[in-house]
């Protein structure tokens, strides 16, 4: 009888055992909890450098819109800005390919990720783009950029952001390759474009108006372009009235010495062998002149050619000189420009734009007073490189008047 109880006591103990004992065996493992990532602003980032931190080491994100890549070749391969609507800045990319889009969205996991001071730049990185980001947006629109001063931008203030200057002009004629002066004619900036970048060639805009660009820094404030297609300046340049492109009074030229002995200058006879050669009455000062007087030549054709001009970065430019003619006959001075000339001895071969000018009043039995041209229009070069001639034709014995020529100046309106 013990014995017996004793069995199920046993018993009893074995199923109440295996009753607790099941349901824990079947449960399945409680993974842990997710860790929790804050996300905080471009703002707060650079905050969190200012503070002293050079890597951050919490489990923080952020999130905006990628403004500037290294699609046009602009900014070396690993490097693209972020902006939100707090700040901006620099990222520096591990990966061995840059795929980061411009205008997409994307959220970037800054645990682990550090700064670097790169001449005055603030840079953040090196991210992974495979594990550090993630792709919010393929298309996001650009943001809306900040209508800035180039005094505001000089501040530093806008460091890494996208920009719009409102009403801006390069300095300088040329190509967007290396450092070129963007001025409002009060304070300059630099804007800077890489050798290696796909639009670096091409010529700068000649006018004024917008341009938009990414507030950057090496060692001084400068803008970095995203696309030139973003810059609109087309308009007239300030401070463009008063240029001089050119100028020439002749004070130098010996009486009777060829043009051609003044730099840049040039003079070739088309038919016959008179040139343009320097002249001085008492008290007139010194002129240039052409003329088949006492020539013994029955066809004279004479050119006269300024030294070139550069007019690519030109708005309204002008040409004016002063002239006279003396005893008219006949014989006539005409006024030409040319892009295609090269310089050759042979200048009637090239092509020609004739000029209309304000003549001197013909004077048959004596010599005119100078008269001003006026401001002849040459805006149809805008862009271009050119010559100016004076092409005197005449012939003796009866087309023998003397045409003079003083005080070229070529300007901007």
């Amino acid at each position: 009888m013990k014995t017996g109880m004793k069995h199920k006591s046993y018993i009893v103990i074995l199923i109440s055992f295996l009753t607790f004992a099941s349901p824990s065996c079947n449960r399945e493992p409680v993974p842990p909890p997710e860790p929790v990532i804050n996300h905080i602003t471009i703002a707060q980032l650079r905050g969190m450098y200012e503070s002293g931190i050079t890597t951050v080491d919490t489990n923080v994100y952020i999130r905006g819109i990628i403004t500037l890549t290294p699609e046009f070749e602009n900014i070396p391969s690993f490097i693209s800005y972020i902006q939100d609507s707090t700040s901006a800045i620099c990222i520096t990319v591990s990966d061995a390919d840059n795929t980061l889009a411009m205008n997409s969205k994307v959220r970037i996991f800054c645990n682990g990720l550090s700064f670097t001071d790169y001449n005055g730049l603030l840079q953040f990185g090196d991210l992974s783009i495979n594990s550090q980001v993630e792709m919010i947006s393929l298309t996001s629109e650009a943001p809306v950029p900040d209508t800035v001063s180039i005094d505001q931008v000089l501040t530093g203030e806008y460091e890494g952001r996208f920009v719009y200057f409102p009403d801006v002009q390069f300095e300088e004629p040329g190509t967007f390759s290396g450092s070129k002066v963007l001025t409002d004619c009060i304070s300059n900036i630099e804007v800077y474009t890489r050798s290696a970048a796909a639009f670096s060639t091409q010529s700068t805009p000649a006018g004024r108006g917008s341009l938009k660009g990414i507030s950057s820094v090496f060692n001084d404030q400068q803008i970095i372009l995203r696309d030139p297609a973003e810059l609109n300046m087309t308009g007239d340049r300030c401070n463009s009235s008063g240029t001089i492109y050119l100028s020439q009074d002749f004070n130098t030229i010996t009486r009777y010495a060829d043009v051609s002995t003044l730099a840049g200058w040039l003079t070739y006879p088309e038919a016959g062998t008179k040139t343009w050669y320097g002249n001085i009455v008492s008290g007139k000062g010194i002129w240039v002149q052409a003329t088949a007087y006492n020539s013994g030549e029955a066809s004279v054709i004479t050119w006269m050619i300024t030294p070139q001009v550069d007019l690519t970065g030109a708005i309204k430019p002008y040409i004016s000189f002063d002239s006279a003619d003396g005893y008219d006959n006949g014989a006539t001075m005409e006024l030409y420009a040319s892009s295609d000339y090269s310089g050759s001895t042979t200048p009637w071969t090239s092509t020609w734009t004739k000029l209309s000018f304000t003549l001197p009043p013909l004077t048959p039995t004596t010599y005119s007073s100078f008269v001003s041209s006026g401001k002849v229009d040459l805006s149809v070069f805008n862009g271009k490189k050119i010559y100016v001639a004076w092409v005197y034709k005449g012939g003796a014995p009866s087309r023998t008047t003397t045409w003079e020529v003083d005080n070229v100046t070529v300007g901007e309106k």
